[in-house]
């Protein structure tokens, strides 16, 4: 296996502390090389945001949700459109942004996409797919390092496994699958099919395999987040009750991060302990008291993470 580093990313979702040089510095003593953040992040304190980053040495990682990104009446808005065309338009215009962006990070970074919607056709689906490709295709032309990962996330184009099967397939039918990289965020697929999967056992043998090969052969960034069956993240992935669904879910996550050591580049091993607070984060009624600790949740990941990685 070549030798490459685990650069862990540290996501601001959950953090409540206003972004600071102070609060970079401690993440960065944490043992994280970078920071994800949503485009509210950057929309209306830009210079804050990159100047903290730079007194800290972290990398940056830009997440974009397409037809979203932005405050309606105080709401943030996720996706607030189902246009194909709207979507195209505005991922034209915030790749331009996180790239622009990027540029001003001494350490760099990369950008992630939440893209399109789940209730597109096929045909609406490549057609942005396509579209979003060619984009980032063109900027490397002038930005070769610059590497753009479609999120496997629910609500968006890779919601479930088998849309992913369905879009792959498409994209190799028109000669465009080499131009895709993704960041696999499985733990949504879990909860989407009500089951975390398991190549050893029934019904998942037969396609499960497959397609984990092709995820992995297109995977440059793991949002790891200990999923269920019933939801994206467990409360606490430390307990003894979540051990059999958290083993396997490190087993894939082993195969994820071997298919990146044994390819013929120079790019690092790149993972976000990623959890959030509620509704992602379970609470109790009425109060809406966490039913356990996010950072105790994270830190047990990364924890994880590093583990498993250390023995590879």
């Amino acid at each position: 296996m070549a030798s490459k580093n685990l650069r862990l990313i540290k996501t601001l979702w959950g953090i409540e502390e206003p972004i600071s040089a102070s609060l970079f510095l401690d993440i960065r003593n944490e043992g994280y090389h970078g920071v994800e953040v949503i485009r509210l992040a950057y929309l209306f304190d830009r210079d804050n945001l990159v100047n903290s980053l730079n007194a800290a040495g972290l990398s940056l990682v830009c997440q974009i949700h397409t037809s979203g990104g932005y405050l309606d009446n105080g709401e943030y808005i996720y996706c607030g459109s189902d246009s194909v065309e709207d979507h195209k338009q505005d991922f034209r215009t915030q790749l331009l942004e996180a790239k622009d962006l990027l540029s001003q990070v001494d350490m760099g970074g990369f950008i992630n996409v939440h893209a399109g919607v789940d209730a597109w056709t096929l045909d609406e689906s490549v057609d942005f797919l396509s579209f979003a490709l060619d984009e980032i295709e063109e900027l490397r032309k002038s930005e070769k390092d610059l590497i753009v990962t479609i999120e496997t996330h629910r609500q968006r184009l890779f919601g479930s496994p088998f849309q992913a099967r369905e879009l792959i397939s498409k994209l190799h039918s028109i000669e465009k699958i080499q131009s895709l990289k993704l960041n696999a965020d499985l733990s949504h697929w879990y909860c989407a099919c009500e089951r975390v999967f398991n190549k050893e056992k029934e019904p998942d043998t037969n396609w499960w395999p497959g397609l984990l090969k092709s995820v992995a052969d297109r995977c440059h960034y793991i949002h790891a987040r200990f999923g269920w069956a019933q939801g994206p993240q467990m409360a606490d992935p430390s307990a003894k009750e979540c051990e059999v669904d958290r083993e396997v879910q490190l087993e894939t996550w082993k195969i994820l991060i071997t298919e990146q050591l044994d390819r013929d580049d120079k790019r690092d091993v790149y993972c976000c302990p990623e959890y959030g607070p509620s509704p992602y984060l379970a609470t109790l009624p009425h109060s809406q008291e966490p039913v356990a600790s996010l950072t105790k949740a994270v830190k047990y990941t990364k924890n994880s993470l590093e583990k498993l990685y250390s023995e590879l």
